[in-house]
């Protein structure tokens, strides 16, 4: 599975490659929504683990700017938003924004976020 993570915090980011490349899985990182969004366009991942709060383009303004090229040919991902601010009360408001997921940080297990992306993922074929 190809994941791109999207996260301002450096540690986060480092937690979430080293827990996905321990499974097999090939990750590529950025830590701005801008640089996501190029990513997320360029590498057509199977999902990407995208933060709310970010400086510059935001989690759901990264999601926004993905839909306007939509025309594109490129592959959908699964997209999982992830937060530790309180703005966000789970699934359902990620849902709206256009979400697949919801996560709250910080991650009570995070082999079991591996393995709930695995199966968001798997159930997407």
């Amino acid at each position: 599975m190809n994941i791109v993570v999207v996260d301002d915090e450096v540690i986060v980011a480092r937690s979430l490659t080293r827990a996905f490349e321990s499974k097999g899985h090939k990750v590529s990182v950025a830590h701005s929504g801008q640089e996501g969004l190029e990513k997320w366009l360029k590498l057509q991942p199977d999902a990407i683990m995208l933060d709310v709060v970010m400086p510059g383009l935001t989690g759901p303004q990264v999601i926004e700017e993905f839909k306007k090229r939509k025309e594109l040919p490129v592959k959908a991902a699964r997209v999982i938003l992830m937060t530790a601010h309180s703005g966000i009360k789970g699934r359902g408001p990620a849902l709206l924004l256009g979400a697949d997921d919801f996560i709250q940080k910080p991650f009570n297990n995070i082999f079991d976020l591996v393995s709930h992306v695995e199966q968001l993922v798997g159930a997407g074929k």
